[in-house]
């Protein structure tokens, strides 16, 4: 039973994340709807990086301990899940160089974001092929 906690986080950690890309998307459009969404992206994107954090996490220790089928980080779904936590570090060092104006910064937030986003559906994609 345990062996199911991480695809089970990877699921609602997926949904977060989707969620406050959902946001940031929403945040380029309408002036009238951009303040709201703007401020749902900054609030709910920290606890989405958090989430897959931890769901990373977890699917190495479960891949260690209760996985003896799956050598540790050896598989692309491992690959793809750094590959996201990397980019997610990389989203939050860029959204703090925005909060101080830089407009580069800003541009590139949105592609980094717009790879997060692939790359956590392909994570997904291939987690589904090893879950037990």
């Amino acid at each position: 039973m345990l062996v199911y906690v991480h695809p089970v986080l990877g699921a609602a950690a997926l949904a977060l994340l989707l969620y406050a890309a959902w946001q940031g998307i929403g945040a380029r459009g309408r002036p009238r709807n951009r303040a709201r969404k703007l401020a749902a992206h900054s609030a709910i994107a920290p606890w989405a990086f958090a989430a897959v954090l931890l769901t990373w996490v977890a699917g190495g220790l479960s891949t260690h301990f209760l996985r003896g089928d799956i050598d540790f980080a050896e598989t692309n779904h491992f690959g793809l899940g750094s590959t996201l936590v990397t980019l997610l570090g990389l989203s939050l060092v860029s959204s703090r160089r925005m909060l101080r104006g830089s407009v580069n910064a800003r541009e590139v937030h949105v592609w980094i974001g717009v790879a997060a986003v692939l790359v956590a559906a392909a994570q997904a994609f291939t987690g589904l092929r090893i879950t037990p």
